[in-house]
């Protein structure tokens, strides 16, 4: 079993990439502002810049995400007022901090037009009301397998006990997706995110019967285990199993009952968080260019994402994971993002003391 040497918590300048837009070389010309933006890699990075050669009045620094969003909050929090960064790729599990710590430079219709299209119980606000966060995607996260490979139909999530799956399953590391791949398998025994002992239980069972066959900590490292074969169970959002289901035959394990499945899907958002600076007012006109109807159907369409601009075409490969609001109450659960955020360092501290000597 191989395991991410470089470890989760590795904050890393990992792409820089300065590209300037072709704008008209006269006199009259602006030229556009430059910010510093942090997106997830793989085919989220590859699709924003798409997004971005849309347009001329932004440029950017690109720089990735390593270890799932989380991992960057320390490294703000020890930089500021002075992270360097201006557009924020997050999510629902890293708005809550954002909001609490006053990073976020407050959104409002004026500085974001297009969000008068997007649904309100996807803003987050923080405690003197402003609203911190651009919602770009709605997205899920769930359990997964590739069928062509997987070596017999995984019906429940007990069936990851399964000695046939021995190495061939990919768990990401608690930094990744605050750890909601544990709090799933506390659900499945009677826990919940604040009663993880029966999810420690069962990937202790995982990690000393061998069927962890990789540990990651980036989607590369999770893609290119699935892509290769080397694993066919994976845990991780509705765009990356769609993007690999546009390759593979991958079986979405969800709308299952999940109290006999143990495989509940976690509904949330993904987006930006413009965070105070010096270029707040381009960082908002590109986010507003982004999240219009038209932009935020064409980047959704290319990550295999759900739009949230209400005006915005559903592309029909995403269809089955649109989830009505009976299949919300069934089939999905919503965990205290904070509560997962506040936990995952000791969360992370665990695994490496008590699951890693396991694998």
């Amino acid at each position: 079993m191989r395991v991410n040497a470089l470890g989760p918590m590795l904050i890393a300048l990992a792409l820089w990439e300065k590209g300037r837009s072709n704008m008209p070389a006269t006199s009259a010309a602006r030229a556009a502002e430059t910010i510093t933006a942090i997106d997830w890699g793989g085919h989220y990075i590859e699709s924003i810049k798409a997004i971005a050669a849309e347009q001329s009045d932004v440029d950017f620094n690109w720089q990735l995400h390593i270890g799932g969003a989380i991992t960057i909050m320390s490294r703000i929090k020890e930089l500021w007022p002075h992270a360097g960064i201006d557009l924020l790729a997050g999510w629902d599990g890293t708005y809550p901090q954002i909001a609490q710590e006053g990073w976020a430079e407050p959104v409002t219709l004026a500085k974001v037009p297009n969000l008068v299209d997007v649904p309100s119980r996807l803003l987050v606000r923080d405690r003197a009301g402003n609203i911190v966060n651009i919602p770009r995607t709605m997205t899920q996260a769930f359990w997964f397998c590739r069928d062509d490979i997987t070596p017999f139909e995984i019906t429940r999530l007990d069936d990851l006990l399964d000695p046939r799956l021995k190495g061939k399953i990919c768990i990401p590391t608690p930094t990744a997706n605050l750890n909601m791949q544990m709090v799933s398998m506390a659900l499945n025994r009677g826990g919940d995110e604040r009663r993880m002992e029966p999810a420690w239980d069962f990937m202790k069972e995982l990690a000393r019967i061998g069927n962890i066959g990789r540990v990651w900590g980036t989607l590369a490292e999770l893609n290119n285990s699935i892509i290769s074969g080397e694993t066919c169970v994976a845990f991780e959002s509705g765009a990356v199993a769609t993007n690999l289901a546009r390759k593979f035959k991958i079986r979405y394990l969800i709308k299952q009952d999940p109290k006999t499945t143990g495989f509940w899907t976690f509904l949330f958002d993904q987006g930006w968080c413009v965070l105070k600076g010096k270029h707040t007012d381009a960082a908002f006109k590109f986010a507003n260019f982004a999240i219009g109807p038209e932009k935020n159907a064409e980047f959704n369409r290319l990550i295999g994402g759900v739009p949230v601009n209400m005006k915005a075409e559903v592309a029909d490969e995403m269809k089955p994971l649109v989830f009505s609001n009976e299949e919300i109450g069934q089939f999905t659960y919503r965990p205290d993002w904070a509560y997962l955020t506040e936990h995952t360092s000791a969360w992370m501290k665990r695994w490496g003391e008590e699951i890693v000597p396991l694998l």
